[in-house]
């Protein structure tokens, strides 16, 4: 019997045990969830309400109403507007400080110290943000442009001496000879497309498209020795892979802002046809590289090239420096061949239209250009375009007034100083050389207008001369190319190429929109292009 009563007792006591077990892992579980709920809370309510208006070093500034203006930018017309009416009209000491849906704080760099600590003193405590890098890289690869911190300061530091002054000037002949070839195409496309009751040498052209076929033709032999030949093959799968990428269309737009808001784990998997289109384009761009990565590595093996050979071009002066693997070469083939020929295309574009609404310019260029050089297949030195003073107030103005790149962002990736200001880590700022090439701070109640006379200067005996500052106190004051550290490392290249295209096309040819009537509408997503393209009369000027 005393055995049935200890079995009972054991039973009761199992039973009792369990059922308090149960409750306490309920309890426990209840309170747990509570626990993190309430803190989601609480941290939704310190971050939304709290922190942003009462507690953030950065409430003192002059702050923007409204909690929507970073998506305002991404979809301006043009993409800066804002941000220079925001120049224009808010009291500020360089800093302008916004709220994006979910009050995370905006800063927009507006003078010369902000800019010089963001670019220059304090570098590399900003970087772009990882889910913009993420996606960018999806085109252009994790080169020079994406890198950051020591990666970048090694890249920086190997990639330096091919883009010094000595070898620049010594493209300029590559150069000038694609613009000839540029222009001999034109010749064919106007004979082509004629206008209705124009003269036998005035047709139609589009010149979006072929400033990209030169350019294209002009960064191919001189980053990785391989000439695309876009310029004599309408159907190049290079350039229409580019084309297909960049096309400005507000659908891009949407897709640009999607995947910075979104990780890339997630965003390449929703079905949107983009996803396909990205993936496809840029799946053949760098197979490209790496088959010429790989072709030039198994020639240097077998032909035991010498380093002045090596040297011929950007790719094989970095093969000879031994300090990247072929994975990260094939990124910097990537970057150097979309930036390399899209910055100065866009440019290109830009000038032609800007010479159309000047036509007065157009023809002084002209009479300049042919001044110095006696005709378009005539050998060229480097001093023949860089002395010429309208030519370079022109590209000057071009770069000032339409940078390829019309905004772009950085994140502090830890606490740090802008124009005596404290920066909490995670704040970002807004870089925007539309707004800031315009800014009347800098420039003058002109600063939105057309003249090529700012970088012209007079010597003593009142003769024309190249100046480089176009009258502004500071060079901060332009910063299509940014400055310091960050600067795009291929700007003197931009610059050669730019001088090379405008000096040809306008010595040989003059032009006016085919529509005078027609509104050029600013876009792109990564890049500024025109949405309705570049669509010119050109008319043949006797057979310089």
């Amino acid at each position: 019997m005393d055995w049935l009563l200890v079995i009972i007792a054991l039973s009761l006591a199992e039973g009792y045990l369990l059922q308090r077990s149960v409750f306490l892992e309920y309890t426990f579980r209840t309170v747990a969830l509570s626990s993190l709920g309430a803190n989601f809370v609480l941290r939704g309510i310190w971050s939304t309400f709290i922190y942003p208006y009462l507690v953030t070093p950065l409430r003192h500034l002059p702050t923007l109403s409204g909690n929507l203006n970073n998506a305002r930018i991404i979809f301006d017309d043009p993409r800066g507007r804002l941000p220079l009416e925001w120049m224009k009209t808010v009291p500020n000491d360089g800093l302008i400080h916004f709220r994006d849906l979910f009050n995370r704080s905006y800063l927009l760099a507006t003078n010369h110290q902000a800019l010089l600590d963001i670019m220059s003193t304090n570098t590399y405590d900003f970087e772009k943000p990882w889910r913009a890098r993420d996606f960018l890289a999806r085109i252009i690869g994790f080169g020079l442009i994406l890198s950051e911190g020591n990666a970048h300061k090694k890249q920086r530091r190997a990639l330096t001496p091919s883009f010094n002054v000595k070898n620049i000037r010594a493209l300029y002949s590559l150069m000038w000879e694609k613009t000839g070839l540029l222009m001999d195409e034109l010749v064919k496309e106007i004979k082509h497309n004629p206008m209705e009751n124009g003269k036998p040498e005035e047709g139609k052209v589009e010149m979006s498209i072929w400033a990209s076929r030169l350019t294209l033709d002009i960064i191919g032999p001189a980053a990785m020795g391989r000439d695309f030949r876009s310029l004599h093959n309408p159907e190049n799968k290079v350039a229409d892979s580019f084309l297909a990428i960049l096309e400005p269309t507000k659908e891009k737009m949407a897709f640009l802002a999607f995947n910075f808001a979104l990780p890339q784990w997630f965003a390449r998997r929703v079905p949107w046809h983009l996803n396909k289109v990205i993936d496809s384009e840029t799946g053949f761009l760098r197979d490209m590289c790496k088959d010429i990565v790989h072709e030039k590595r198994a020639s240097i093996t077998a032909t035991k090239a010498t380093a002045k050979e090596l040297e011929a071009d950007i790719l094989g002066t970095m093969m000879l420096g031994g300090d990247f693997t072929d994975d990260e070469l094939i990124d910097q083939m990537l970057t150097f061949l979309a930036a390399g020929h899209e910055t100065t295309a866009s440019a290109f574009t830009w000038a032609c239209y800007l010479l159309t609404l000047h036509p007065d310019v157009q023809e002084r260029l002209r009479s300049e250009v042919r001044q110095r050089i006696p005709s378009g297949s005539h050998p060229i030195s480097w001093n023949d375009l860089e002395t010429l003073p309208l030519l370079n107030g022109v590209c000057q103005e071009v770069l000032r007034l339409y940078p390829t790149v019309p905004t772009t962002i950085r994140e502090a990736v830890r606490e740090t100083t802008v124009a005596g200001k404290h920066i909490p880590k995670g704040t970002r700022i807004l870089l925007c050389p539309y707004a800031i090439n315009r800014s009347p701070e800098f420039w003058g109640h002109d600063g939105e207008e057309f003249k090529p006379e700012r970088w012209i200067d007079t010597d003593k005996i009142g003769q024309p001369l190249v100046n480089n500052n176009g009258g502004a106190s500071t060079n901060f004051a332009q910063i299509t190319f940014l400055h310091g550290q960050r600067s795009c490392i291929g700007k003197d290249f931009a610059r050669a190429e730019l001088r090379c295209a405008i000096a040809g096309v306008v010595g040989r040819f003059r032009f006016e929109m085919q529509d005078p009537k027609q509104k050029i509408h600013i876009a792109g997503a990564v890049t500024t292009k025109p949405v309705e393209g570049m669509h010119l009369k050109m008319e043949r000027v006797d057979d310089w």
